[in-house]
């Protein structure tokens, strides 16, 4: 039976995980900054209280910049970007984890002659329409702290399967994407427990 694209299916597919990688990653690093701008706020608040001090002592006014409202305002901003990552977070790992998700990939493969260099063969599925999803397959080896889950390799243009036939790289493609399920499931129970 000929595999066909199936039209007015689920938005849950990579590219929607990839959006949310890519939200992460962003706010992650805004959060980075901002911490590092409120460390060097916090030795500008050392400075200002012997400023305070000196000016006193010498009968002097201190100009005042209002440091402390600063600070209250990256505060909440930081607090703010934390709750969308974790937001985020919760969503990519349920759509990973959900019998729905939609991974786009072009139904018949492409041979790796050169295999994986052990001798085993590749089979190659490239991503449809050259999509990349780079910033899904970064968030997934952050999640994981690697892109390859049983005998399936997840790269930025498309999946790598170490199979001997186009037969053989479905099952494991089919058995692998599963497992992952599986597994990003536990996690997020065991989240969901920990945190009830």
């Amino acid at each position: 039976m000929p595999i066909r694209l199936a039209r007015d299916r689920s938005d849950l597919d990579l590219y929607y995980l990839d959006e949310l990688a890519a939200r992460i990653k962003a706010n992650r690093d805004k959060i980075a900054r901002l911490r590092q701008e409120l460390t060097d706020l916090d030795a500008r608040m050392r400075d200002k209280a012997i400023d305070l001090e000196f000016a006193r002592i010498i009968g002097y006014d201190y100009e005042d910049e209002d440091i402390e409202s600063i600070r209250a305002r990256m505060s909440n901003e930081i607090d703010a970007l934390e709750e969308a990552v974790k937001n985020d977070m919760e969503a990519f790992m349920n759509g990973l984890i959900s019998q729905d998700l939609i991974i786009p990939i072009e139904p018949k493969p492409i041979a790796d002659a050169d295999g994986d260099g052990k001798g085993r063969s590749r089979i190659v599925y490239r991503y449809r329409d050259d999509a990349l999803f780079t910033n899904f397959v970064a968030l997934l080896s952050t999640l994981l702290g690697k892109t390859t889950v049983k005998d399936v390799t997840f790269m930025q243009d498309g999946i790598a399967v170490d199979a001997v036939s186009e037969r053989d790289a479905k099952y494991k493609f089919v058995n692998s994407i599963r497992e992952l399920q599986r597994m990003l499931a536990k996690r997020v129970r065991a989240v969901v427990i920990d945190a009830g």
